[in-house]
């Protein structure tokens, strides 16, 4: 029986040793924590190493999750096994959870070794095996031992990126509070001046989710109840050096209506994975993975789908650094997830600022911080390319990850062509990152920008099939073991090719389909899903796929069929788009001298807010402010408050009153009950607020996954009370004044 040894026990190192138990060999996992799940190992109440145990995933829980465990089969909460709870993204602890159960369910516990250290990994002797050494993490010891195999799972996210650290390193401010995104937790580590000015420095996804965050915590502190903090007055700087699209975790899945070449004013849907994952967008035939650099061509249509989906380029939050011309949509998009950074640049917390930090220092006249940010080439603003920050408190580096793999030997990463001016390519690998013919011993798993979980599980499949001896030869496709893919990118990479995109091995369909053909993996219920047709790990029957997988395809049939004959996932969609700045008209009818009619025009802000109450997912302050004109001609300030909540659980959006500070809940007032559709989506209410009725009518008007406009109508009935109320909300342009 062959031996391999599995260096990490994330979801990588966890669905390799499974796969290859199941082939028969003798596996060992060494893991240097305390316990499985790699980055995602942390629990609810502790900080985190590499993230929050509060940070949501940014793929649904049908991809974050393997074939054959569903996430109906994990207790989130101690002794509850309920499947009405189920999150639809994940927190980072859940999915901590989520992997310690699959190891217990399907890995021995003698296979998985933590506190275990691999501080050297060479090859010796004839036939070549591992010699390995390990260290214990408790008592120091050193332990050395031989393996056939080795498979590296220990991370292509290994240790932050050092590439800012040294531009701040040896300067004046090199004392500035300084992390890296995958350690920040709260701004209050940053800073306590009031109208400071914390940086983000680097775009994409880890950047605008670190913005938002911060820029989250700044809205909770100025916006809820108790002592305001000196914070809560600072804004973000985003430093990106080229302009990305924000999309939401939630995305319109008939957001255009090509027949009257419009936007569909109420469109349906889905989790974004379920979508951007969708097969029938492939075409007929066999789909294959299409990486590397992006024609003009197909950039184009890149940019145009997103725009599509979001409802438009982004210039109407008022910042050219998100927007990109004509001339730059011939190259690949770049993409963040996150539900809040849009608006919060609207709203000005969050200010973007195109170009690459160049420079820190102390401004001579006041010695406060300062950044320099230049303009980088083909995504230079012109004229106004360079910037200066100023007033900067604390940094947020985001510029990504580099590969840790010190343990290897030199003549393995020699033989590897390992070359760490590259860390987007440090090794030269097979089609889809796998093997390395030079080295036939080694494979990796997840190795590469953006393991989804899918790709790692059909990674395992490949290794377990090339390296069985019981396999027929040829084992693999020649394909899969050509390095010609990544010699290409890291050439262009090296070279600053314009078409090299956000993550090289983007395509996620391309190789889950192509790696499950090579390795006899047939996928299931194509003709379940009909026009829908997602990609997701439980599609695949893997030789050992369980009951769990059924269930896995079950709810997602079940979402897909709610998305499309029901209402589910408008009120989050709604609630999402209702964040952040609103021009507001409302006209008072009334049918009763007691309660005298009117007009109001002014402005409404849905404040982001920590939640004051655990049940509830997202919550807003409402503050709307205006002059009010009776009918009579008389004019008056007047202003009104509100707290919006959300609740995934009831999918449902409510309205609650506000206590004399004007921001404490005090009390119930409305509930939005999302049913049918007009021009937009239809929402209606209805609530006893003794002795009076409100009868509530909302309409909820997309442009794409944005809101465009919504409107709330008020039937209020009661003893000194009879009138209409009906209020529209539309955006203001451009967002706030600069």
């Amino acid at each position: 029986m062959k031996s391999v040894l599995v260096v990490g026990a994330g979801p990588a190192g966890l669905v390799a040793a499974r796969s290859l138990l199941h082939s028969g060999f003798q596996v060992t996992v060494f893991e240097a924590a305390e316990r499985v799940g790699g980055m995602w190992r942390v629990r609810s109440g502790e900080e985190g190493k590499k993230c929050s145990p509060e940070m949501r995933t940014n793929l649904s829980r049908f991809t974050v999750a393997f074939s054959d465990l569903s996430w109906e089969s994990v207790g989130l909460q101690d002794g509850d096994q309920s499947t009405s709870t189920l999150p639809m993204f994940p927190k980072a602890w859940q999915v901590g959870r989520y992997l310690e159960t699959y190891a217990k369910q399907f890995i021995p516990s003698s296979v998985i070794v933590c506190n275990t250290r691999v501080s050297k990994a060479e090859l010796v002797g004839k036939p070549r095996r591992w010699r390995v050494v390990t260290v214990n993490q408790t008592s120091h010891e050193t332990h050395e031992q031989g393996f056939d195999y080795l498979v590296v799972a220990s991370g292509f996210f290994d240790r932050p990126s050092s590439s800012f650290s040294r531009l701040v390193r040896g300067t004046p401010t090199s004392n500035i509070p300084l992390q890296h995104s995958s350690k920040f937790r709260h701004i209050s580590s940053l800073t306590s001046t009031s109208g400071s000015i914390v940086v983000v420095v680097g775009g994409g996804i880890s950047g605008s989710e670190a913005a938002a965050t911060v820029a989250t915590q700044i809205s909770s502190a100025k916006h809820s109840p108790g002592p305001k903090l000196a914070y809560a007055e600072s804004k973000v700087y985003h430093v990106l050096n080229r302009p990305f699209y924000c999309l939401p975790r939630y995305i319109p899945q008939n957001t255009y209506r090509p027949e009257t070449q419009s936007y569909n004013l109420s469109p349906s849907f889905l989790p974004l994975d379920l979508l951007l994952y969708d097969l029938s967008r492939r075409g007929g035939g066999l789909i294959s993975a299409s990486n590397g650099q992006v024609p003009p061509e197909r950039a184009a249509k890149g940019h145009e789908y997103i725009r599509s989906v979001i409802g438009g380029d982004q210039r109407e939050l008022g910042y050219a650094a998100l927007v990109s011309s004509p001339q730059q949509t011939q190259y690949p998009s770049f993409t963040g997830i996150s539900d809040t950074y849009p608006e919060f640049v609207r709203s000005g917390i969050i200010v973007p600022v195109r170009g690459r930090a160049t420079g820190i220092g102390l401004r001579e006249v006041d010695h406060t911080i300062e950044l320099n940010v230049k303009g980088d080439g083909l995504w230079s603003l012109g004229a106004d390319s360079d910037t200066t920050i100023e007033n900067v408190v604390g940094i947020i580096d985001a510029t990504g990850f580099e590969v840790g793999l010190d343990y290897l030997s030199a003549q393995v990463k020699q033989s590897l062509e390992y070359d760490a001016a590259c860390p987007r390519v440090p090794f030269i690998l097979s089609r889809g990152s796998v093997f390395n013919p030079a080295v036939p011993e080694i494979a990796f798993v997840g190795f590469y920008e953006g393991p989804y979980w899918g790709v790692m599980e059909m990674q395992a499949q490949l290794i377990a099939k090339q390296w069985n001896p019981s396999t027929p030869e040829p084992r693999l496709p020649p394909a899969l073991l050509d390095t010609s893919d990544s010699r290409a990118i890291r050439n262009a990479l090296k070279t600053h090719a314009t078409g090299v995109p956000q993550f090289w091995m983007m395509d996620y369909v391309g190789m889950v389909e192509e790696f499950s053909r090579s390795t006899g993996v047939d996928r299931l219920a194509d003709e379940t899903f009909g026009t829908s047709n997602p990609l997701f790990p439980a599609r695949y029957a893997l030789p050992y796929r369980s009951d769990d997988t059924s269930i896995t395809l079950s709810s997602v049939l079940d979402t897909l069929h709610a998305s499309t004959s029901s209402t589910r996932f408008v009120a989050a969609a709604a609630f999402r788009g209702m964040q952040g700045l609103w021009t507001l008209r409302r006209k008072i009818d009334s049918r009763s001298s007691a309660s005298p009619g009117g007009t109001l025009k002014g402005t409404a802000h849905f404040h982001p807010r920590a939640p004051t109450d655990e049940t509830f997912t997202a919550e807003y302050l409402y503050i709307e402010e205006g002059t009010f004109r009776l009918d009579s001609g008389f004019e008056f300030p007047a202003t009104r408050r509100y707290v919006y909540r959300y609740s995934e659980v009831e999918d449902k959006i409510s309205a609650w009153f506000v206590c004399e500070d004007g921001v404490t809940v005090e009390r119930f007032f409305n509930r939005m009950d999302f049913q049918e559709k007009e021009k937009g989506w239809i929402a209606i209410g209805l609530h006893w607020c003794d002795p009076d009725t409100y009868q509530s009518r909302s309409e909820f008007r997309f442009r794409g996954a944005a809101v465009q406009s919504f409107g709330i109508t008020y039937e209020v009935k009661g003893p000194r009370k009879d009138y209409t109320m009906e209020s529209w909300y539309e955006r203001p342009e451009g967002g706030v004044e600069r």
